[in-house]
């Protein structure tokens, strides 16, 4: 079953990658989301996308995330290099070196976050905890998004996106647990509208972070973002660390520090891409650096 797992989530990188172009060339060429959603092109992303999180449930149900996870961070590899390929460009060396910062940041902070932590039933208290938390996280970055213009509303846009996408293995799991204890019921009908809500804000965010942003800065920021929330979820709220050493929360910490330093890389250097108007392209100034 470890194969198919493996198969299963190189599959779901491929349809993330696939399905987040499709949208984004629409999404940047677009007014609203409700305009994009009418166009055949940005539908069919939709679609991919729901396939790939599909193959990424079932191959969670095969194999641990020890082994699912570095097969998902392909995805930024095949985004980059569609990238490349559609400007008619060499990798250079910076960008090579972003990609290897994200892929060993993420690979590692995954297998660190397997090995040390273990799941812990989730109850109301925790669950409401994590919601508010990820909520006020969501509500920071679309009102600096906000603020913001070109690139650095991308990169705040998706960082939200990813902190909302982070919380629905918390509600998954949650409404799982109810559903096993209870059926059909007011707690499970109260996680699974939770769970709509931290979807709904988390998809709005990432069209934003499309409109502003080359999708392999998305891809990446997502990739990264994503399984740091659900790990601080985890540890901090859920009590799934309770053996956590204060090494090991180090490298934790710097391996994720490590990755998105590679994010912020890919963001400051990747070019816009020649299909969008110029009007576009001219409102995505690289984010000054910190």
């Amino acid at each position: 079953m470890s194969w198919l797992a493996i198969g299963l989530a190189l599959l779901n990188a491929c349809c993330f990658t696939a399905g987040t172009w499709l949208q984004y060339g629409v999404a940047a060429t677009t007014p609203s989301l409700l305009a994009a959603a009418r166009r055949p092109r940005w539908l069919a992303g939709l679609a991919l996308l729901a396939t790939g999180a599909a193959c990424q449930v079932i191959a969670l149900s095969f194999a641990p995330v020890t082994l699912v996870e570095p097969a998902g961070v392909l995805g930024i590899v095949l985004t980059v290099l569609l990238g490349l390929r559609l400007r008619g460009e060499r990798l250079r060396p910076g960008t090579a070196c972003a990609l290897a910062a994200i892929l060993t940041g993420a690979g590692s902070f995954a297998v660190l976050a397997a090995l040390h932590t273990v799941p812990a039933p989730i109850g109301t208290e925790s669950l409401v905890g994590a919601g508010a938390a990820v909520g006020g996280v969501v509500a920071v970055c679309a009102l600096a998004g906000s603020a913001l213009g070109g690139r650095a509303r991308s990169l705040i846009s998706a960082v939200g996106g990813g902190a909302a996408y982070g919380t629905t293995s918390t509600f998954v799991r949650a409404a799982t647990e109810r559903f096993a204890a209870e059926g059909v019921g007011p707690a499970l009908l109260a996680v699974l509208a939770g769970l709509a809500a931290v979807l709904l804000a988390g998809f709005w965010l990432v069209q934003r972070a499309h409109a502003g942003s080359p999708p392999e800065n998305t891809v990446a920021n997502l990739t990264v973002t994503d399984p740091l929330v659900a790990v601080a979820i985890g540890v901090g709220l859920l009590g799934e660390a309770p053996g956590l050493t204060v090494p090991v929360a180090g490298l934790g910490i710097a391996a994720a520090v490590l990755a998105f330093a590679g994010v912020v890389h890919l963001y400051r250097t990747t070019p816009p891409h020649p299909s969008l108007p110029s009007a576009t392209r001219q409102e995505t100034p690289c984010p000054s650096s910190a």
